[in-house]
């Protein structure tokens, strides 16, 4: 999609600016939940530093830890200051009408992704034969600057992995 120059833009940029996001659908715990694949809320802006996004997978098999899932969050820096941040990991799998932690974790990350920057959230399957859904839940503060309450939320996965 193009988009004009002139007043297109300008009113682009007036979003990102303000962190308008991409709309999100109600999960059955009433969370909202972004239904992309790889993550890719719309931009957020934080009080005095600019705009940024909180990214993730889903949750998927180790590619280095047979018999393992991984679910990883990262986040992108799209203008203001340089700075690190918190990023929290939770994996989680259905349980009855609602989700249960398996692991949390958290790791304190400059902007960019790559196994450097970005936290891991891991578990050990105790079989490869049980049918479970998983997803995780990411987020991103910012070290410094206040916070608001935006968690991405992954789209399920069902994988055989047994908890």
């Amino acid at each position: 999609m193009r988009i004009r120059t002139g007043v297109a833009s300008a009113a682009l940029a007036g979003l990102l600016a303000v962190g308008m996001a991409v709309p999100a659908q109600a999960d059955s715990a009433g969370t909202a939940q972004d239904r992309s694949t790889y993550s890719s809320d719309s931009a957020r802006a934080a009080t005095g530093i600019g705009a940024f996004q909180t990214l993730g997978d889903r949750v998927h098999y180790s590619h280095t830890v047979r018999g393992n899932i991984n679910a990883h969050g990262w986040w992108k820096l799209l203008r203001g200051p340089r700075t690190k941040a918190k990023v929290t990991v939770w994996l989680q799998v259905k349980s009855g009408s609602g989700w249960k932690t398996l692991k949390k974790n958290d790791k304190t990350v400059w902007p960019g992704g790559g196994s450097n920057k970005r936290t891991a959230a891991a578990w050990k399957c105790t079989n490869l034969i049980q049918k479970h859904t998983f997803r995780s839940i990411i987020d991103v503060d910012l070290v410094g600057y206040p916070d608001d309450a935006y968690k991405k939320i992954t789209d399920p996965q069902t994988l055989y992995c047994g908890t």
